[in-house]
């Protein structure tokens, strides 16, 4: 396992200095990303512009949690983007037939590929939110808290990856798997907002089923009313069993593949 993580931080180094090589690019993904998360806190002030709050939350503690997404989100984008091109970019190219000779899974291979200009856009956004609405909010921010905080973040970002994960295996057969992956991915949306708004199906949906709200909402509960005692244990094993089902997928989906022959 050790020397499997030290082949997936080495591929994925040199894919983020590939990324930086064409800084401009880079530069201009950043803000259009940057700008149109700045459309959505727009759109979430105008509904508070007809609402004092939203099923008991209000504006800045509505922001808070858009934050703590945004920065589970930025560990996403930054480790596991390339789940999205699996079918379109590695097997439909016949690139996956070269990783398959690699003496490493896979999954690493794939996973260490990518690049993402997003994430760091996801990062400002959430540092400013996050800091902002303690602030805002009057909640002392304590180490317990940013360690907190941070520990919430980085698993969160590695639930929606292994989410993304798990449906990425579509790519061995439609060949083109980013609009499946892109389509759960628009999910953790649901989870930007306070999930009592929702019926039941949809709580238990992205709770248990696609657990998004572990990335964000009940991690925000906790900074806010500090009772979600057990949530420092639940997320990590929720973290793992997410995991263990998106590796043996993706180790059964291997067994099924078949090269395209290009």
């Amino acid at each position: 396992m050790i020397q499997n993580l030290k082949l997936y931080f080495a591929f994925l180094g040199a894919s983020l200095k590939k990324m930086m090589e064409y800084r401009i690019d880079f530069l201009i993904g950043t803000f259009s990303q940057l700008t149109f998360q700045i459309i959505e806190l727009i759109f979430i002030w105008i509904i508070f512009q007809n609402t004092d709050a939203i099923a008991g939350w209000n504006f800045q503690q509505l922001l808070l949690l858009y934050g703590v997404m945004m920065l589970a989100l930025s560990v996403n984008e930054l480790l596991f983007d390339s789940t999205y091109d699996i079918g379109r970019k590695f097997i439909r190219k016949g690139k996956f037939d070269t990783i398959l000779l690699r003496p490493v899974h896979p999954l690493i291979s794939v996973l260490g590929e990518s690049q993402s200009s997003s994430s760091m856009s996801y990062v400002i956004l959430s540092i400013i939110l996050i800091v902002t609405m303690l602030i805002k909010l009057e909640i002392s921010m304590t180490f317990w808290l940013l360690l907190k905080i941070l520990y919430f973040g980085i698993l969160g970002g590695f639930i929606i990856g292994g989410i993304q994960t798990i449906f990425s295996i579509t790519g061995f057969w439609t060949y083109k798997s980013n609009e499946v992956v892109w389509s759960v991915f628009q999910m953790h949306k649901l989870a930007q907002y306070p999930i009592e708004i929702y019926n039941k199906f949809v709580r238990i949906l992205i709770s248990f089923i696609l657990p998004f709200a572990f990335a964000s909402y009940f991690p925000t509960l906790d900074y806010l009313f500090e009772n979600q005692s057990n949530l420092f244990f639940v997320v990590p094993c929720i973290t793992i069993t997410v995991w263990l089902i998106a590796i043996s997928a993706w180790n059964w989906a291997l067994k099924q593949y078949r090269s395209t022959g290009n």
